[in-house]
């Protein structure tokens, strides 16, 4: 499962086939009436921004979205199926929005109301055409306000097809969308066979919202969560952490975002390094974020790492193959003031990540609230972070190369970077989203470099002592 940005999504031309909701459909989405179910409290934030940017005349919907190819020409009747199918099991993608009046509605259609309609085929003779295309699609076709907020369809040729759904965030997130890949490969293989696939339990996202909604009356300014979320705050100047490499932004300004990827380290050094973590009682994504943390001391001379991570709060197991926003963030902190090896940075590491899975419980824009003035926003976007994903582990990983499944996202402004370590089964790739600046190439080479660096040589047993007095270790005993 690749991570990419809109700008690499260049599929061969073919001709370009979508599905919308029947007459039927929208009229019953017209009609629907409210639904009593809160947002989520990341719901609530996306939507209250899009109305405001949508005041502003700016873009209010960065898109997500997700690829696969099949071999051959497509089988459009089998293909509409998949995506009816998987539109009905998923009460995220049946839920839909109305602003009234500064009041967010929510309706939620059955799914006996869910029929699709395949449009007419479009043929593409260029894939600058097609791309540009499908930029202006995605942005038109996933409106929060607009249900459904989807857009699905294939690049259908006579030798490999590509299928790709977009989607506004309120339906979903990074984890939904590799989800996505796998139920709508295996629903259109097994229509394309005549049989009815064979499907998992999907819980209810909206039952994740009203326990979220539950969850955040229960606690006051004064709970242990928002206690720890205040000390993390003030520690990075009353707001949220900003990328520690110096990426040439001036502050105020925003650039347009570029997303720089690279494998780190290859299949045997990762699950080498997975092993080195786990015989010192810490996992992998700690001891990412160790090499991350030494590595910046070793570009700028910090001893503090600060940044948040997004965390999964799909802790029913039916929740497991739901689509939905089942995101929280939590903070991570840890420093290397008096560490005298990689394994003591490790062991710190791994004492924030199991800080940092006990906040997952409370929902952090709760604590946002709660802490009202004490936390400002200070430029677009509101944090930079580091997330983890083991894609491995995921339904159908198996067959992502086979299916060359990605995950995408719409290229927008940006004046912050987001990094996403990722493990494939060929290692561990890093993709940062930043800013386009003459700096950020090069500054982002290096540090993905050295992190690398660091993830083999610790592969290799080496537990390297840390310097105290300098920068520079990590060259001197690679």
């Amino acid at each position: 499962m690749k991570p990419i940005s809109f700008l690499d999504f260049r599929p061969l031309p073919g001709d370009l086939v979508e599905w919308t909701v029947s007459a039927e459909t929208g009229a019953a989405a017209m009609r629907a009436p409210i639904d009593p179910v809160p947002l989520s409290y990341n719901q609530e934030l996306h939507l209250r921004s899009a109305i405001a940017a949508r005041r502003l005349g700016a873009s209010g919907n960065p898109w997500i979205g997700a690829s696969f190819d099949i071999e051959g020409g497509v089988d459009l009747n089998s293909l509409g199926l998949a995506f009816a199918v998987w539109m009905r099991r998923h009460e995220a993608l049946r839920s839909g929005f109305r602003d009234r009046d500064d009041t967010i509605e929510r309706f939620t259609l059955s799914a006996d109301d869910v029929d699709l309609r395949q449009e007419e085929a479009s043929r593409f003779t260029s894939s600058e055409l097609l791309h540009d295309h499908l930029d202006r699609r995605f942005a038109s076709g996933t409106n929060p306000f607009s249900w459904p907020p989807l857009v699905l369809g294939v690049v259908s040729r006579e030798t490999r097809s590509t299928v790709f759904v977009a989607l506004d965030h309120v339906a979903g997130d990074g984890y939904s969308l590799a989800l996505a890949v796998w139920e709508l490969q295996t629903s259109y293989e097994a229509f394309l066979e005549g049989q009815v696939p064979v499907l998992p339990e999907t819980g209810s996202f909206l039952e994740l919202c009203l326990a979220e909604r539950a969850r955040g009356a229960e606690i006051s300014a004064t709970d242990p969560a928002v206690g720890a979320w205040r000390e993390f705050i003030r520690a990075c100047g009353g707001t949220s952490p900003t990328f520690p490499l110096d990426l040439g932004v001036t502050a105020g300004d925003a650039w347009p975002q570029s997303v720089y990827t690279r494998l780190i380290v290859g299949a045997d050094e990762a699950q080498a390094f997975e092993e080195i973590c786990e015989g010192a009682g810490s996992g992998m994504f700690a001891g990412i974020l160790a090499c991350m943390a030494i590595s910046i001391h070793e570009l700028t001379g910090q001893l503090e790492f600060r940044t948040v991570t997004p965390m999964q709060t799909r802790r029913q197991s039916n929740w497991r193959h739901a689509m939905g926003w089942f995101v929280t963030c939590s903070p991570l902190s840890f420093s290397l003031a008096g560490a005298g090896s990689f394994a003591d940075i490790l062991n710190r590491a791994q004492l924030s990540v199991n800080s940092a899975l006990r906040l997952a419980r409370v929902p952090a824009l709760r604590i946002v609230e709660l802490l009202g003035d004490e936390f400002r926003i200070t430029r677009r976007d509101l944090f930079s972070m580091v997330s983890f994903t083991d894609y491995r582990t995921f339904p159908g990983a198996g067959r992502h190369d086979e299916w060359n499944a990605s995950t995408m996202g719409r290229v927008t402004e940006a004046d912050d970077s987001h990094v996403w370590i990722s493990r494939q089964h060929d290692g561990l790739h890093i993709s940062i989203r930043h800013p386009d600046t003459p700096t950020a190439g090069v500054v982002l080479e290096e540090y993905a470099q050295l992190i690398g660096t660091l993830l083999a040589h610790e592969a290799r047993g080496a537990n390297c002592p840390l310097a105290s007095d300098a920068v520079g270790w990590t060259r001197r005993s690679a």
